[in-house]
């Protein structure tokens, strides 16, 4: 297929990233020109790591960089008894990676924002980013070579929230990460759709949706089927139901195909000094004062969202 979107991935390879990551790679829509990692669900050696058994899993040939190993500022994050390792699992696929064969074709360039450059300078067309965890690497990529601004044409981005937070009361996961990060993303004058919580909460999957991606998905469906079980079960204890909210897929599916989203431009900035609020996405509707900036998502249709992951399997049956 031509005129495919070409696309680099930023993950901190968790497994809602590995849906995200699936869903992309089984798409004739969407050129995957590489996969790059930082900390996040766990940290930057493990999610390397997890990319190369996923995309091995797949059959897939992509390379993969290795990046921000913790946040601009701030100290490195610990893992072992994290909340990521407690929803993703210990090694971030769900304490199921270990089923996984150890890595053949080991393809990883030395540093991801320099890889991301390369990529961006030799495509032909511009090219999206798809950012999975924190914006560390992308930031990074934005300060470092500021020239390639007009040869990215925007960043899908799961992170952040209207109204409410998942990890701190106001700020979610990815942004609360690397919130100095997250503001000069936001900041930067690309064009941003920010897939926050307000649309990723609603895009899950309940027992019916994964037995039918081992049926049809084959070995690689059987796999992320065993992958989300500890996951859905961390969640239900978390919110007292049983579902696997698939936050990392948001992004690819709205590249995919728009109309699973209902999103609004509005005015984003990060707070970075707030004592109760730091790493708070505070998303002005109004617009009165500021020019809009992001392209928030409110609503997803779930139904179309498990379809996409539906035909998605079918490619490995």
């Amino acid at each position: 297929m031509t005129n495919r979107i070409p696309v680099i991935i930023d993950t901190d390879m968790g497994v809602d990233d590995a849906y995200s990551v699936m869903l992309a790679l089984s798409s004739s829509q969407l050129k995957v020109l590489g996969i790059t990692t930082s900390y996040g669900n766990v940290d930057a050696e493990a999610a390397t790591l997890n990319a190369i058994k996923i995309l091995e899993l797949l059959e897939k040939r992509v390379r993969v960089a290795k990046g921000a190993s913790g946040p601009l500022f701030g100290k490195m994050r610990k893992y072992s008894n994290s909340r990521g390792a407690f929803i993703h699992g210990k090694d971030g696929l769900g304490n199921k990676g270990y089923s996984l064969s150890e890595p053949v074709h080991i393809e990883v360039e030395t540093d991801a924002v320099d890889y991301m450059a390369e990529l961006i300078k030799k495509e032909d067309t511009k090219v999206t980013i798809v950012s999975l965890g924190p914006l560390t690497n992308i930031a990074t990529l934005i300060i470092s070579y500021p020239e390639l601004r007009s040869r990215i044409d925007g960043i899908a981005m799961m992170g952040g929230s209207a109204y409410s937070g998942n990890t701190l009361p106001a700020g979610e996961s990815n942004i609360v990460a690397d919130p100095e990060a997250a503001q000069i993303v936001l900041q930067s004058g690309l064009r941003i759709v920010m897939c926050g919580l307000e649309a990723t909460e609603k895009a899950y999957f309940i027992k019916d949706d994964l037995e039918m991606f081992r049926l049809i998905g084959g070995s690689v469906g059987r796999f992320y089927y065993d992958m989300t079980q500890d996951y859905m079960s961390a969640i239900e204890k978390l919110s007292g139901e049983r579902k696997a909210v698939i936050h990392d897929s948001v992004p690819t599916a709205w590249l995919l195909n728009p109309s699973v989203l209902k999103a609004r431009a509005c005015h984003v900035e990060v707070d970075l000094n707030g004592q109760y609020t730091r790493a708070c996405t505070v998303t002005d509707e109004i617009c009165a004062e500021a020019k809009p900036n992001v392209m928030v998502a409110f609503e997803l249709d779930r139904d179309l969202f498990v379809r996409m992951h539906i035909e998605a399997f079918k490619q490995y049956r």
